[in-house]
């Protein structure tokens, strides 16, 4: 269990710190701050009478709606209990001999590697230049691997590949039949997802999986939804692998009704701008952080002693405030938290709280 550990446990939270669920404030999940759309609050309760029958085993309904938003086929889509589900298939129906993670990044990928009997190469990213991926490095380590893992926008990084980057990669990739997972999970946040989604390649490339997840955007991790687009015999391929009703009921009609979310979307990707600003010229100048610069709707954050990862998120889930401690992701230590985008009140909230306990302690310059 140590092994997937996430943020978001408030259940855990609430027994050790002596608090109710719905009164913990959760920084440690990089959900939708607007919570799920109003579409559907006011009518999942009308689906109820589902849950008597069987889902559609294969979600057509769901691909019939999601192909014209992602200018794909319905052939080019699956969709998954969650986007994890996806990271472990495709490592399961591949069955790399060795699989290369460039990192600090979502810890799931190579423990589905792991799982299958993979080797796993990292390539470690660099604090000081950002955590960035250059060409160069990125195609020397992918030299002798078969499977590539590139997070996009990078978790818990916030770092964005950009496409002069990424595609020339794909190529020396599909060159020397090398299958490419890109996440983008978070990657509907950015106002440019359109120009920077790497969906469009799949229609040429049998080698690329591109990894949706809805539980981010639509702020519905109890539900479960994501999705992969890839060329079609990709998918047909991986089907093989996939049991059928993956996706309940209720999390179709639920998807359904966030997919005819009027404005939503829009409001999303500008309140997460806003706010994302605001927390990082916020953070700056408290003492001890170091904010590294954020594509995505959270904010990796460096720890100056003699403050760490551990105090800092004790003191505040103390005072009902829950952060991502980042020490277990590989290579980030107990000096690394992330704290994820929400509204102006919350935010608010946080930095009074932050700088009530960090004012306490003396720090060095970052």
């Amino acid at each position: 269990m140590q092994n997937h550990r996430h943020g978001g446990n408030l259940n855990a939270t609430a027994v050790k710190y002596g608090l109710k669920p719905q009164d913990i404030v959760d920084f440690s999940t990089n959900t939708n701050p607007l919570g799920p759309p109003q579409e559907i609050q006011k009518n999942l309760k009308k689906n109820l009478s589902l849950i008597a029958f069987y889902p559609e085993p294969d979600c057509q309904t769901l691909k019939e709606a999601a192909a014209p938003l992602l200018d794909v086929s319905p052939q080019q889509i699956t969709f998954s209990n969650g986007a994890i589900e996806l990271i472990y298939l495709v490592v399961q129906a591949l069955q790399p001999r060795t699989v290369l993670i460039p990192g600090p990044t979502f810890r799931e990928y190579e423990i589905a590697a792991r799982v299958w009997n993979a080797q796993v190469k990292h390539l470690k990213l660099s604090p000081q230049k950002g955590f960035a991926l250059d060409l160069e490095h990125l195609v020397r380590a992918a030299q002798g691997t078969d499977l590539v893992f590139i997070c996009n926008p990078n978790n818990p990084t916030g770092y964005l590949l950009p496409p002069e980057i990424l595609k020339p990669f794909l190529e020396f990739c599909r060159r020397r039949s090398i299958f490419v997972v890109v996440d983008e999970s978070f990657l509907f946040f950015h106002r440019d997802w359109r120009k920077l989604t790497c969906i469009p390649e799949t229609r040429k490339n049998k080698g690329i999986l591109i990894i949706h997840s809805l539980t981010k955007f639509y702020a519905i991790p109890g539900l479960r939804v994501g999705y992969g687009v890839a060329h079609p015999e990709t998918i047909n391929f991986l089907s093989n692998f996939q049991p059928p009703w993956q996706v309940n009921s209720l999390a179709q009609a639920a998807t359904l009704l966030a997919f005819r979310a009027k404005g939503y979307a829009r409001e999303t990707r500008r309140l997460v701008m806003r706010e994302r600003n605001f927390l990082v010229l916020s953070l700056a100048k408290i003492p001890c952080f170091k904010v590294f610069p954020s594509e995505a709707n959270y904010l990796l954050v460096k720890l100056q002693e003699p403050l760490s990862a551990s105090h800092l998120e004790d003191k505040l889930a103390r005072r009902g405030i829950l952060i991502r401690n980042c020490s277990n992701f590989a290579f980030l230590g107990d000096n690394f938290i992330r704290i994820a985008v929400k509204k102006r009140p919350e935010n608010l909230l946080l930095l009074k709280n932050l700088k009530d306990i960090i004012y306490q302690l003396e720090c060095k310059e970052v």
